[in-house]
């Protein structure tokens, strides 16, 4: 919603099964000491958080903002994925893509909402390739579910291929925010992902379970962060941060907010926090 502070490179990307996907980077005006992937939810894009990624960028940071195959400026397959396995392989070959364009650097991720549970996701599956971790209102324990009757809908098509395509229940703008002029910029996107299919709904469970699986102590080794909302009506803040300091994340922070922290009236506090995660990085807590 904030114009970034930097120009962002438009960019696609050929991914692992050659979907092309589009999105955005940004380059620090130095040398860049670390690679951060900044992953949006399940509704939104990577054009919502461009302010914070380009603050990020000021720190020192190759900053990639992938719009997730099927959302944002994604036309194909809208909604949609063949497995949870497939949006892993894909940040893997973003990485990739990166390495080979900036040289070798430490990584990082920065995950808001769905895409934080995505963050979380990959760097239990391969902690040797996250040095850092920032975790923005993750939906690993949403507090807004599909109700029944569509569950039984979903459950049914499931079985026919899981192709038909269902209302993902955030329809509602105040859900992201309390600012009018936010609730605006989410009612009137255009890329904004309304409905996803029933797989897509049954892989996206699927992940849930593998990220609350997560052994205790699993993320000590990262330099990682959660950020909550006090306000938030999308996430279960308190199954949030029981699951966080089970597995080791020290650094966990509650901002009087709403869910999209950055599109707050004052979005100071926030983005202080994003700074500050930015400054830090590389680095590993002692």
């Amino acid at each position: 919603m904030r114009p970034p502070l930097l120009p962002p490179h438009d960019e696609t990307w050929t991914l692992p099964d050659g979907y092309q996907a589009r999105g955005s980077w940004f380059a620090p005006e130095q040398p860049p000491r670390g690679l951060l992937l900044y992953l949006h939810g399940i509704q939104s894009h990577g054009g919502w958080y461009r302010h914070s990624a380009s603050l990020l960028a000021r720190q020192g940071h190759v900053v990639l903002q992938p719009d997730r195959r099927g959302s944002g400026l994604n036309e194909r397959d809208r909604g949609d994925v063949a497995g949870p396995q497939v949006w892993l392989d894909d940040l893997s070959a973003l990485i990739e893509w990166a390495g080979t364009r900036f040289g070798p650097l430490p990584v990082g991720l920065v995950g808001v909402s769905w895409g934080g549970k995505l963050a979380a996701a990959y760097a239990l599956a391969h902690p040797e390739r996250v040095a850092g971790l920032l975790l923005i209102a993750p939906g690993i324990f949403p507090g807004v579910s599909v109700p029944l009757h569509e569950r039984l809908r979903i459950a049914a098509t499931w079985a026919a291929g899981g192709r038909t395509r269902f209302e993902i229940p955030l329809s509602d703008p105040g859900l992201f925010t309390g600012n009018p002029d936010g609730q605006r910029f989410v009612a009137e996107d255009p890329h904004r992902l309304t409905h996803a299919t029933a797989r897509f709904l049954v892989h996206s469970t699927r992940l849930d379970r593998q990220v609350r699986r997560a052994r205790p102590g699993a993320l000590t080794a990262v330099q990682a962060s959660l950020l909550l909302a006090s306000d938030d009506r999308i996430i279960d803040n308190a199954a949030t941060r029981r699951w966080a300091t089970r597995c080791g994340l020290r650094d966990i922070t509650e901002l009087d907010a709403g869910h999209t922290l950055e599109f707050e009236t004052d979005p100071s506090a926030f983005l202080a926090r994003v700074t500050a995660f930015g400054r830090a990085f590389p680095s590993r807590p002692g």
